[in-house]
């Protein structure tokens, strides 16, 4: 039974090779039944191997393109961002991290600090967070399409500190400048003695997938250093990223 669920996710994900589509047009590709298209779906979005577009269509996922990207290159976007992670740490002197984009939240996939450094900041490789409380998630949100944001607005947003921003037309407003500005400030809305910056990364297919985020001591960080240069040089290094995952 399990060896014929695989054989049918497959399907789907063959199925979709060809462009996006709903579940009627999936049954019709695969000649299984809109039901079990249903449930496969289902599972395989649980899995970040389909996603479903502003137009409600389904579509290969986040899961598909990275091993698409590590099939062609090689290297995994770890491999590719370590280098530009250690370059930023050394030019700042604070912790970068890079993150990816997961359901309601980014996890961060590879976190580099400063061992000499004299206060050191908690490690969050492989932690989950919430979108809108990160400098990260509001990167990302801010460049994802207007259906992602309506989605997650939709909800109730957990205020983790007195400075989490919850308001969905507040949010609104704060995506437009991320987006006019090209990086995002969070100033200890997740925890309050952090603050952190960051820049999307996006993936081979467009979309803002991956964020590229620098974070320190509130007491500390950004400190006298110019807001607006801290935020164009994480950019600049998210943009390097974002070629080398395309070229190589």
């Amino acid at each position: 039974m399990a060896v014929q669920a695989l054989e049918r996710a497959f399907g789907i994900l063959r199925a979709l090779s060809l462009g996006p589509a709903g579940v009627t047009d999936l049954s019709d590709r695969t000649g299984l039944p809109k039901s079990t298209v249903s449930r496969l779906l289902s599972s395989l979005e649980s899995e970040r191997a389909v996603i479903q577009n502003e137009e409600g269509a389904y579509e290969l996922g986040d899961a598909i393109v990275e091993l698409g990207e590590a099939r062609r290159s090689g290297q995994s976007i770890i491999d590719i961002a370590r280098p530009h992670l250690l370059e930023l740490m050394e030019l700042t002197g604070e912790a970068v991290g890079l993150d990816r984009h997961e359901g309601d939240g980014v996890r961060t996939l590879l976190q580099v600090s400063d061992p000499d450094s004299s206060v050191q900041v908690r490690d969050w490789t492989g932690e989950t967070v919430p979108l809108h409380a990160v400098s990260a998630g509001l990167a990302i949100l801010a460049h994802s399409g207007r259906s992602v944001q309506a989605r997650y607005l939709g909800d109730d947003l957990e205020a983790f500190t007195d400075d989490t921003m919850t308001d969905p037309g507040m949010l609104l407003l704060r995506f437009e400048q991320i987006r006019n500005d090209g990086y995002a400030w969070v100033f200890t809305e997740l925890t309050p003695d952090i603050n952190s910056v960051a820049a999307i990364i996006r993936d081979a297919t467009g979309r803002p997938t991956y964020a590229l985020h620098v974070h320190g001591p509130a007491f500390r960080f950004p400190g006298d250093a110019d807001r607006r240069e801290l935020g164009q040089r994480v950019a600049a290094t998210a943009e390097r990223i974002e070629d080398q995952i395309l070229t190589d």
